[in-house]
């Protein structure tokens, strides 16, 4: 089932909006995998897993409560309504019962969308470290197509078929994205997810451990290219990040890695090198002249400058609002009341490009505090369960899940990449990589 839901996401969930066609399948698929897996989750799982999934329902209840209705005299008492309360009276409306948020169908939205990553996170806890190999084979799987895909709509230009959402970064490479953002934290991903895999595969079948080996460097050869080619100046930072997180999820010290087999170790590593620069260069010659025009591109109208210019007031306006926020999702229609004039175009902002600053306007102190104690606890758990489970594959996925959080914490300072339900999927699963404590690790230690 876990596979199968995992399937869904790639195939549906490559889009943060909340009006593509493809949530009509996978939302209620979603909902039917949670029920599923509230019934199928074991006590010893639940027990063992007390403060995180206790953090992951309070998030739920906490977006439940804002869309509780309040009596009159407390939502008009509340900071941040006074024009609401205004327009209420004009309106001969001031004793209509009102919910926290300011636009409770987009509360709505979020609080289901919640399902995917909550489904996730309990059908992957049921499941033993071993068999996280297949689950993590499937995801590297996907986003290889990903990968495939920008550089097939790389090459066929501007609208062409492989583009999967209508409201896309066209002319980009988004995989099976609609955001270029997101397919380039997920070409980050597939470098430590790849090194991992093919670590581990190597150790289940020593005699194909040389041909596992280039397999993998071969797919590394495809991401760099496929991360330059995704025009994303965020991306290609993250994916450094990713690359060099490979040393991290080994366990490898770069100091060690020349002369750690001599001459032949050396000479594959220069091979390694020059294949991967060799690739690179043969990419950008064939891909569009106006590839790199982006990376460089600056001024006032460029993405990052309306970034810099969102931020300050989404703050302002976060502030303003404390200490409940203006509910989840509603960062549409509570941000065009106070956007500045300079500001004003064509486009709207869909979102804060900093989910920190959304969440704190959004969400208010509740879940800032909340975000604070679920840190915490993975922290907590990962070095936990780190000393309980000393493993391989335990401590491999461990390691796996802790760099694919932190480069999913720092595509969040720039976008919004968890909005999206293949990215929150992911998520989930990382967080069980992470900081999870299966009740089969028991057997593992066992037979340890």
């Amino acid at each position: 089932m876990l596979a199968a839901i995992l399937l869904m996401a790639l195939l549906l969930g490559g889009s943060g909006r909340d009006d593509v066609t493809s949530l009509v399948v996978l939302r209620p698929i979603a909902i039917l995998a949670l029920a599923v897996a509230l019934c199928l989750l074991p006590s010893d799982v639940w027990q063992r897993n007390k403060a995180l999934l206790a953090c992951a329902f309070a998030s739920v209840l906490l977006v439940a409560l804002q869309l509780v209705p309040l009596p009159p005299a407390i939502w008009q008492a509340l900071p941040g309504r006074d024009l609401v309360v205004e327009i209420d009276r004009a309106a001969g409306m001031a004793d209509v019962w009102r919910p926290i948020s300011l636009v409770p169908y987009r509360t709505v939205n979020a609080l289901m969308a919640m399902a995917l990553p909550l489904a996730v996170l309990l059908l992957a806890l049921t499941i033993e470290r071993e068999r996280q190999f297949r689950i993590a084979l499937l995801l590297l799987a996907g986003l290889f197509a990903s990968t495939l895909f920008g550089l097939l709509q790389i090459i066929g230009g501007e609208g062409n078929a492989f583009y999967l959402y209508r409201i896309t970064n066209d002319g980009s490479a988004v995989g099976l994205f609609a955001n270029r953002n997101h397919h380039a934290v997920a070409l980050a991903m597939a470098f430590p997810l790849t090194a991992a895999l093919v670590a581990l595969a190597s150790r289940m079948a020593e005699e194909r451990s040389g041909a596992l080996q280039w397999g993998g460097l071969s797919f590394a050869a495809l991401l760099l290219p496929s991360l330059l080619v995704a025009q994303s100046r965020a991306g290609i930072l993250v994916g450094l990040v990713g690359l060099a997180s490979v040393l991290f999820v080994l366990k490898i010290s770069p100091f060690r890695i020349a002369g750690s087999g001599g001459r032949t170790a050396t000479w594959k590593t220069a091979l390694a090198l020059v294949m991967l620069v060799a690739v690179a260069i043969l990419t950008v010659q064939m891909t569009a002249s106006n590839s790199f025009d982006r990376l460089f591109a600056s001024g006032v109208g460029t993405e990052t400058s309306l970034r810099f210019n969102t931020w300050p007031v989404a703050v302002r306006l976060a502030f303003e609002n404390l200490p409940f926020g203006t509910g989840m999702g509603t960062f549409v229609e509570a941000y065009r009341v106070v956007e500045p004039d300079f500001m004003l175009r064509p486009q709207y902002m869909n979102h804060a490009h900093n989910d920190f600053v959304e969440l704190f306007l959004t969400g208010g102190l509740p879940f800032v505090l909340l975000l604070a104690a679920s840190l915490a606890v993975v922290v907590r758990n990962y070095f936990r369960g780190s000393a309980e489970d000393r493993s391989e594959v335990s401590l491999m996925f461990r390691r796996l899940g802790a760099v694919i959080l932190l480069l999913l914490f720092l595509a969040s300072s720039y976008d919004y990449p968890l909005r999206t339900p293949l990215m929150a999927a992911i998520f989930a699963l990382s967080l069980v990589w992470t900081a999870g404590r299966a009740g089969a690790d028991r057997s593992l230690n066992e037979g340890t």
